[in-house]
């Protein structure tokens, strides 16, 4: 069978809306110009569209005529490259997917290990910032716990007090050996503000994990987030005001 019609049933047995770029098909490796000359084709004859450089898709029919892919699917395409993920959502839709605040974000910030861009898809806007995290799909919830610890002044509509109690309740699940690479990925990764909250929240969740987070921390410094002291009474072992 030829190149060109692998490629045209792999493309019809692919569900409408899903996006993918040249990498993802198989016959890619052993002869590239050969399936950049069959998608070519399929996009020529309408079989696909273009999303963007690189990046097709199959296009869903509705009553209005083509739809373009799910925001999610667009996200999707962006998270993941050559079929692994490179990056993980942060920012206002990250607050938003753990109940932290009811604002929707028209653009999606996504952390990757590559270039800053930013591609307005109509309906959604994606913007990449560059991370030096080791992304793996194991690690994401981590590092998304310590974005908010990170950002948490940046929530909007949003109690702190609230924030912390809310990201301490979601701490108090892991087992120990996620809490341990959580530990050592502030440690390595994150500013000291980072470390001081999850000290607090290891301190208050009886972590012995915050002896670390101590020995990390200058004790002179100190960290003004308006903190209820009422409501979190350890908040003066860390330095947190």
């Amino acid at each position: 069978m030829s190149i060109a019609q692998t490629i045209q049933n792999r493309v019809s047995d692919m569900p409408a809306g899903q996006v993918f770029g040249y990498q993802e098909l198989p016959e890619y490796p052993q002869a590239p110009l050969a399936v950049i000359k069959a998608v070519n084709r399929l996009v020529a004859d309408k079989s696909l569209q273009r999303l963007s450089k690189g990046k097709f898709y199959i296009p869903k029919k509705g009553l209005l005529g083509q739809r373009r892919p799910s925001d999610d699917e667009l996200i999707r395409s962006v998270l993941y490259k050559n079929g692994c993920l490179r990056g993980y959502i942060t920012g206002l839709a990250l607050f938003n997917r753990l109940g932290l605040t009811t604002q929707m974000p028209r653009t999606v910030t996504i952390a990757v290990n590559g270039g800053r861009q930013e591609k307005n898809f109509g309906t959604i806007s994606i913007k990449t910032v560059i991370t030096r995290l080791p992304v793996s799909e194991e690690n994401v919830p981590l590092f998304q716990y310590l974005d908010v610890l990170r950002d948490v002044k940046r929530i909007p509509d949003a109690d702190i007090n609230q924030s912390i109690r809310a990201m301490k309740e979601k701490l108090a699940k892991l087992d120990i050996s996620d809490r341990q690479r959580l530990v050592q990925f502030a440690v390595e990764y994150y500013n000291p503000q980072v470390r001081a909250l999850l000290g607090l929240l290891a301190t208050t969740l009886k972590w012995d994990e915050k002896k670390l987070l101590k020995t990390t921390l200058n004790p002179t410094t100190t960290y003004k987030l308006a903190l209820n002291i009422k409501l979190w009474p350890a908040a003066k072992d860390w330095n947190i005001q």
